[in-house]
């Protein structure tokens, strides 16, 4: 009965990808735009190899300077994030009176943001803040541009801080009550019984927040001064024609943010198993 189930998922599950695949083999007999299947399935199979007459790194490289770029700025998101969704949650003035702000500013595109962090950050690094005009000689840590990852903040934070402060403000009454009661510290009714009940909802917004920020670092690698990541290679692709490189770029980003997901979304359904059986 489950083999059966299984099978079934996996088919229904594969009716989506198949059509797709049958569209882009159609597509691309005698189109000069839309490269064959085996043309980018070369590119992804040599990830490692230097792109032909691509003024741009390999693919395995720019899929590395993307993941860390975003990797730094979610971070920074989810720890500001949280620690600013906990106080607003808890302080009902603070919720008044940043909450409507924040979410004005969650609705402005992240990507209008560019220039305003081109303007504050220029094209500095950290390898430009430590090694000074010998940057360039330290290229991944010189790609992780400040401009690039304030960008990525700005996108994940809100959703964060907003999911975090809503789940914060939901804890029970009855539940806070009762470890006052029974004599508890605030450092253990936040550890204890804030954060546990507020779990769900952080972790929705790390999901949340975790797919702008992917999708915020294509359009961010674009910016001047940018010679890495999946998003520059992509633009570059598109510029020479070669779009057999755009296609794998664009499956790479997918497959990442696909694992992204799935990371989230396991970690949600472990910490949300309680909240049926309360009910």
């Amino acid at each position: 009965m489950k083999s059966n189930r299984l099978i079934r998922k996996i088919l229904l599950g594969a009716i989506v990808p198949v059509v797709i695949l049958l569209v882009w083999h159609f597509a691309s007999i005698g189109s000069v735009v839309v490269p064959s299947i085996s043309s980018v399935v070369e590119v992804l199979a040599h990830p490692f190899s230097e792109p032909e007459g691509l003024d741009s790194t390999p693919l395995a490289f720019g899929a590395a300077v993307s993941i860390l770029r975003v990797l730094c700025g979610f971070i920074l998101a989810a720890l500001s994030g949280v620690l600013i969704g906990l106080f607003i949650g808890r302080c009902k003035l603070a919720m008044e009176t940043l909450s409507p702000v924040m979410s004005a500013a969650m609705a402005v595109s992240p990507i209008a943001w560019i220039p305003v962090t081109i303007i504050v950050f220029g094209l500095s690094s950290p390898a430009t803040a430590i090694y000074g005009d010998r940057a360039w000689e330290h290229g991944l840590l010189d790609q992780l541009r400040f401009a690039i990852v304030a960008v990525i903040w700005m996108g994940a934070f809100f959703p964060i801080a907003l999911n975090t402060a809503a789940g914060a403000a939901g804890v029970r009454a009855g539940h806070l009550e009762t470890a006052k009661v029974l004599g508890a510290t605030r450092r253990q009714i936040l550890t204890k019984i804030v954060l546990p009940s507020a779990a769900p909802a952080i972790l929705t917004g790390l999901r949340i927040g975790a797919g702008i920020a992917w999708r915020v670092i294509i359009a961010a690698e674009i910016f001047p001064g940018t010679r890495g990541g999946l998003g520059y290679m992509i633009a570059t692709a598109h510029e020479t024609a070669s779009y057999e490189y755009a296609f794998a770029g664009i499956i790479v980003i997918a497959a990442i943010g696909l694992s992204l997901d799935g990371l989230l979304r396991m970690a949600l359904v472990r910490v949300s198993r309680w909240q049926p059986r309360e009910r």
